[in-house]
């Protein structure tokens, strides 16, 4: 069975620019990744836990390929962690 990541919510969409809410991309892993110490589109250093505990690493290609007009600024980016509070995970329409 394959599964699909739904992103529902993105409410930091206006602080950045874009948003990613409405996406729908394949699950490309099996669990959410842990918050970790990471940098922002902005450089800026994100700590763990603060504001959310864990993400949904996504693939930014698959991301573009959702959205084309993400491309200009996800080009230079490998994954993007969304956090789990802003998703839902269901199978894949059609796909049982």
């Amino acid at each position: 069975m394959r599964f699909r990541l739904f992103i529902l919510r993105d409410p930091e969409a206006e602080n950045r620019g874009y948003s990613f809410a409405g996406i729908k991309v394949p699950l490309t892993t099996f669990s959410p990744v842990a918050g970790q110490a990471t940098r922002s589109y902005d450089g800026s250093l994100i700590l763990p836990g603060h504001p959310y505990q864990s993400f949904w690493e996504v693939p930014a290609c698959l991301l573009m390929m959702a959205d084309p007009k993400l491309r200009k600024h996800l080009s230079r980016i490998e994954n993007v962690l969304v956090p789990v509070e802003w998703c839902d995970v269901a199978p894949e329409e059609g796909k049982f």
